[in-house]
Formats: C-alpha cells, sequence, structure tokens
C-alpha cells in the first residue's frame, strides 16, 4: 500500500485539473486564431499556398495540444491507480464517484466527471 499525503495528494489532483482546464483554453485560442486568421487572410492578397501552408501549421499544433491533452487523461488514469492502492480514499481527491460506494444502501444519484 502506497503512503501518500492527503495535502500533498490534493495538490496533485488540483494542478492535473488546472492542466486540463489550460489543454481546453489553448484549444480554443487555437480555434479563436484559425477563425481570425481567415478572416485576416480574405483579400489581403495572400497565394492559396501561402494561406494553406500558415492554416496547416495553426491546425498541427491543435492536434499536438488534442495529443498532449489525451496524454493527461492516461496520466489521470495512472494517477487515480496510484491512489487506489493507498491509504486515502479514491472518493477523497476528487476522483470519478461510484467506484466504490461506502454505503451500499445510498441511492444517490451518481454522475461520473473527469477530476483528478
Amino acid at each position: 500500500m502506497l503512503n501518500l499525503d492527503p495535502v500533498k495528494t490534493q495538490a496533485v489532483a488540483a494542478q492535473t485539473t488546472q492542466a486540463f482546464a489550460s489543454y481546453d483554453s489553448a484549444l480554443g485560442d487555437a480555434a479563436r486564431l484559425t477563425t481570425a486568421f481567415l478572416t485576416a487572410a480574405q483579400d489581403s492578397g495572400l497565394t492559396a499556398s501561402e494561406s494553406q501552408r500558415i492554416i496547416q501549421r495553426i491546425h498541427e499544433s491543435a492536434a499536438k495540444l488534442i495529443e498532449g491533452r489525451s496524454d493527461m487523461v492516461r496520466a489521470t488514469a495512472l494517477l487515480t491507480r496510484c491512489i487506489e492502492h493507498s491509504n486515502i480514499d479514491v472518493t477523497a481527491v476528487g476522483c470519478p464517484i461510484g467506484m466504490t460506494l461506502k454505503d451500499e444502501q445510498d441511492e444517490t444519484p451518481r454522475h461520473l466527471t473527469l477530476v483528478a
């Protein structure tokens, strides 16, 4: 069994949540950049070839953000696995509800949410 410090574990959970927010914000920024560029490129004199190269680079950048976000999903699963094998209750750090119910009689509706 892992002996994790609850305060440090909460800090990791909070930073993981913040990382997802940062990825999502960056993806939104990339989408807005694409729109802004397309608007700016109209009647600018850029050739189709020049604008295509720029759009392609913006798209590739966004794809890398999506790939990085996917890696964070896998990292979060590994972090959750560590908590499952520790002295800390999984639900104590914001992991998806419903993994283990303390009281099997509790029929409160549960909704899965992605948090660290």
